[in-house]
């Protein structure tokens, strides 16, 4: 396809469907708009990668948002009650974009992205009614983890997967439940997104706990503050008081965030999350091992 008749009859079958799913959602048929936000979110994907040659740069950055927001507002229908990060209304103004993406009234963006992402994600940390089998409940939790999915790609975007590989400690055997909690925050301590828990490991050696366990770090790298870090803590189940403990921890700030494998040291808990009383656990070559992925 070419030419600016192409672009019409493209961008007029797109405005269509996404009109058919807003539809669906408004009539409260969720299966039925999630099925036509996928479908249609693919479409835009497809379009908007730099092989295609149907759009500038510019509108490919646009498709390349909306597609974005479809799959949020699938987050939000497949939980509900959940934190909507993309509501109805703003997909009408995002449609209203979509149609005019060959003008240029489509250059100022409708929607925040990053903002919709962490109220989506936040949908973790959603209240539910508490469990008669509590105990239960908390060890499935252990277990399973919350790791957040892959984030949907943005062009131009690099995203940092974190594969958690193992940690190597004294006595590895004796922890139960093992597992890490990964959080970013800034200069402050202040949570820069949702911390992420990985589920338990299950593999331990003499002096290591295997993991091989990815971790998607769930905004831009260049987007976070100055003086930004990320927190590893490794913390285990304690049955004769019945709470969870954090061992040691381990932390990552910008200057060592470079692809490939890192070695990192541990600390003395209690977690030092404005990093001025760091104090190493041992003077033993035991360390936290990570393989840092950027996935553009």
């Amino acid at each position: 396809m070419n030419g600016l008749e192409d672009q019409d009859k493209v961008i007029t079958t797109w405005h269509l469907a996404f009109k058919r799913c807003t539809d669906f959602d408004l009539w409260g048929q969720p299966v039925e708009a999630i099925d036509g936000y996928q479908r249609l979110s693919k479409q835009l994907q497809e379009f908007s990668g730099t092989d295609s040659q149907l759009f500038t740069d510019e509108q490919k950055k646009v498709l390349g948002k909306i597609s974005v927001c479809l799959n949020l507002r699938c987050k939000v229908l497949q939980n509900p009650g959940s934190p909507e990060g993309i509501l109805l209304e703003d997909l009408k103004r995002i449609g209203s974009t979509l149609k005019t993406v060959l003008s240029k009234k489509c250059q100022d963006f409708p929607v925040d992205i990053t903002v919709a992402q962490i109220r989506t994600q936040s949908l973790n940390n959603v209240q539910f009614p508490q469990s008669t089998d509590l105990d239960e409940d908390k060890q499935e939790g252990r277990a399973n983890g919350n790791l957040l999915p892959k984030p949907l790609p943005v062009e131009g975007m690099p995203m940092l997967t974190l594969r958690i590989e193992k940690i190597c400690l004294k006595d590895a055997r004796q922890f139960i439940d093992p597992f890490i909690t990964v959080s970013v925050k800034d200069s402050l301590g202040s949570n820069l997104m949702s911390p992420q828990e990985t589920p338990v490991a299950t593999r331990k050696e003499s002096q290591q706990i295997i993991f091989n366990m990815d971790v998607y770090i769930q905004k831009w790298i260049d987007s976070l503050p100055t003086g930004f870090a990320i927190f590893f803590e490794f913390k285990h189940y304690k049955p004769k008081k019945a709470t969870t403990s954090v061992k040691c921890w381990a932390c990552m700030e910008k200057d060592e965030i470079k692809e490939g494998n890192v070695a990192l040291e541990l600390y003395k808990k209690p977690t030092d999350y404005k990093r001025k009383n760091i104090r190493l656990l041992t003077v033993k070559p035991l360390f936290l091992h990570i393989k840092l992925l950027f996935n553009v």
